[in-house]
């Protein structure tokens, strides 16, 4: 009965229901299509930091390793012995493991006889490199941070395993010439982890993009032996870990803890997105979050704004009413119910309308292929609303969950008015 009451009464101020619906509607959108931006940038951001920057989805370092590697590489590498035991504890995990790579990443000089120039790099296994570019995620959530070559690279690298990659910043620094293939061997330079001065040749036949332009002019990739060479061992300075789909990150890395510890091995483990290893993720994301509650809350606070104001000019407008069911035995909890019950149909329906609408601002946004370059970024990237079903769903919940709040916070007010005074409000 309810119901069908409140059904019936939307019709009686369509004007009114239309203006509260549509601010509704319009909050709705604007909290899901916010939404779906959120969510593909962090897609983006989980699979460049997982398989493009080769960080695997869990990292190994020995115990202190991050702080004090650099000042005593030798004591805080895995060394042969050492690295194997921990390639035994990842057998025992291999269920939930797809591959695994070494790390060993450092500092040095690149030379081509004619420019020099400080770099950093980090190295790669080529097997482990063809994986990560093969994975499906790259093309689907990270192909405007990836260069179109570096999927050629792949077999150049397994081909050669003198092979670097460049970026495109740094090939312009050193005026290297195109095709990269065609140019002389470079020398890389640097110190073994006995403080020496060492330097080995390297090969230049690829390219790829870091994606952050502070490390545009900085960072190369060189093959993981040939870092070994350099730096005078047969250790490793870290594990990236690939997990396989569907695998829960945090509960492996606490049982990957727990077997560690176990075989007596004092390592620190990390996610992919932990601030010691990726600060860019944790910035980027954390921006966004504030971001979006921020305007969660100015949404938030219009649409129940808009809610209060119309249903307040509702029970005015219907003071008679409201006196005539209390004089008829209407308790005013069935009269809240059923004001109550009036918005949240109003709700739905513009939730329904607002799904719609939110779908097709997204297809049609992601269709026009807008370009921009975000602070920080290196190169543009597509603006993409990647719509989602749970995003619509929470947002949906709360939209409701704000629509009832506010319709209830109204009609608890106006319960406390005595029955002569809405009659004598309404004008008998």
């Amino acid at each position: 009965m309810f119901l069908k009451f409140a059904y019936l009464n939307l019709f009686r101020n369509k004007r009114r229901t239309l203006s509260t619906g549509l601010a509704i509607c319009i909050g709705f959108v604007g909290l899901n299509l916010l939404g779906a931006y959120i969510f593909r940038v962090k897609k983006a951001l989980d699979t460049t930091s997982v398989y493009s920057a080769l960080n695997g989805h869990v990292k190994v370092y020995k115990k202190d390793s991050l702080d004090q590697f650099s000042l005593q590489p030798q004591k805080f590498i895995f060394h042969p012995d050492e690295a194997g035991k921990v390639e035994k504890v990842l057998e025992t995990l291999k269920e939930h493991i797809d591959y695994v790579g070494k790390n060993l990443n450092g500092t040095g000089l690149l030379s081509n006889g004619t420019v020099s120039h400080p770099v950093m790099f980090s190295s790669f296994e080529p097997e482990v490199y063809a994986r990560s570019m093969s994975q499906p995620e790259i093309n689907l959530w990270a192909k405007d941070w990836v260069l179109p070559s570096q999927f050629e690279s792949v077999k150049v690298f397994e081909k050669n395993n003198e092979v670097v990659s460049i970026t495109p910043k740094i090939a312009d620094i050193m005026s290297v010439r195109y095709p990269l293939a065609q140019n002389e061997s470079l020398q890389l330079a640097g110190r073994t982890l006995d403080g020496d001065l060492n330097a080995v040749n390297v090969d230049l036949g690829a390219e790829h993009t870091t994606g952050m332009q502070f490390l545009e002019d900085t960072l190369i990739l060189v093959p993981f032996k040939k870092v070994q060479e350099l730096f005078g061992t047969e250790g490793n300075e870290s594990f990236s870990i690939y997990l396989n789909k569907n695998v829960d990150i945090k509960t492996f890395k606490n049982l990957l803890d727990r077997r560690l510890f176990d075989a007596g091995i004092e390592a620190d483990t990390y996610l992919y997105y932990d601030e010691k290893i990726n600060s860019v993720y944790l910035g980027t994301m954390g921006f966004l979050y504030v971001m979006g509650a921020f305007f969660v809350f100015l949404i938030g606070t219009a649409v129940s704004l808009t809610i209060v104001n119309s249903l307040t000019m509702g029970i005015i407008e219907r003071t008679r009413e409201i006196g005539t069911l209390l004089a008829v035995g209407f308790q005013r909890r069935q009269v809240s119910r059923l004001f109550i019950i009036e918005n949240l149909l109003v709700g739905l329906a513009s939730i329904a309308v607002g799904i719609v609408l939110s779908y097709l601002i997204a297809g049609f946004v992601n269709n026009l292929n807008i370009r921009f370059m975000p602070p920080g970024v290196s190169g543009k990237i597509q603006f993409r609303l990647v719509w989602n079903v749970v995003i619509a769903a929470s947002v949906g919940i709360f939209v409701l969950i704000l629509t009832f709040g506010a319709s209830l916070v109204v009609m608890k007010t106006k319960e406390k008015a005595k029955l002569i005074d809405l009659i004598n409000d309404a004008g008998a």
